[in-house]
């Protein structure tokens, strides 16, 4: 995770040895730990849009706040029963509106910048397939023209899908079941350029959801790669970024034809 200035600041999170950060210039990373649990596990970071120096983290404590580019953390009013946040998502157009899901999956908002959580749903829809690990909500996103439009990506259980800012969800997992390497989603992102669609990536390869997710369309992803599984993606630069080696690819006409970028 990094800010958006030219003094860049780059956040990495570890699930069993803290957080760390590179400052600009440096080559040294920082472990930060002021106000975080010992021996903190960090699966989500995610940085405020309009204040870098504002970080949220989440932990096996729940979320943490820092206000001051990580050198200090403040634990956020949330539940003691709450599952460990993963990922973290600001509402477009509203910051202080702010959502996470978590690992057993839940999702959580809050109205006040993260001041106090509340679950609003802990319902994974029936596509869960029992593995080793909790169903985790691995990423949320929202259509920025649209921004009660919201679709929460599950590992590994398929995709489900709130109209109202995230009152209520129904799965919308579709032709994506009942397969595991469709279901076991990674990421999911909207575009500005694209309402109401939802872009997936899968251990199969990612998926385009016109029409808020009605049907899943492949991307041509195999044509240029023998790799196949995908992980994160960013809405924008339309870049899907690959984990197992270290391929990039861009796509054009909204997801509808990819070609290799570097290895």
């Amino acid at each position: 995770m990094t800010t958006g200035s030219n003094n860049t600041y780059v956040y990495a999170g570890a699930e069993k040895s803290g957080i760390y950060r590179l400052a600009p210039g440096s080559t040294q990373w920082e472990e930060l730990t002021k106000g975080l649990p010992v021996d903190p596990m960090v699966n989500g970071i995610i940085i405020h849009p309009n204040d870098p120096e504002v970080i949220y983290a989440g932990t096996q404590d729940g979320p943490f706040r820092s206000n001051s580019r990580g050198n200090s953390w403040e634990r956020l009013d949330y539940p003691k029963t709450g599952a460990p946040p993963w990922t973290f998502m600001f509402r477009p157009g509203d910051p202080s509106v702010m959502y996470l899901g978590s690992a057993p999956g839940e999702i959580y908002r809050s109205t006040n910048s993260g001041d106090s959580w509340q679950m609003i749903t802990k319902s994974m829809g029936s596509a869960e397939i029992n593995m080793a690990f909790p169903t985790r909500v691995i990423a949320l996103c929202a259509d920025p023209n649209f921004p009660d439009e919201m679709y929460a990506a599950l590992e590994v259980a398929g995709v489900i899908r709130s109209s109202d800012g995230g009152d209520t969800w129904e799965e919308i997992s579709g032709s994506l079941a009942p397969s595991e390497d469709t279901l076991d989603l990674h990421g999911a992102q909207c575009s500005a350029a694209m309402p109401h669609t939802v872009f997936i990536t899968t251990r199969q390869g990612p998926f385009i959801g016109p029409d808020r997710g009605s049907e899943w369309i492949p991307a041509d992803i195999g044509n240029f790669s023998e790799i196949t599984y995908t992980r994160d993606l960013k809405a924008a630069t339309f870049r899907l970024e690959q984990q197992r080696g270290v391929r990039r690819v861009r796509s054009t006409a909204a997801g509808t034809c990819s070609r290799p970028l570097s290895r």
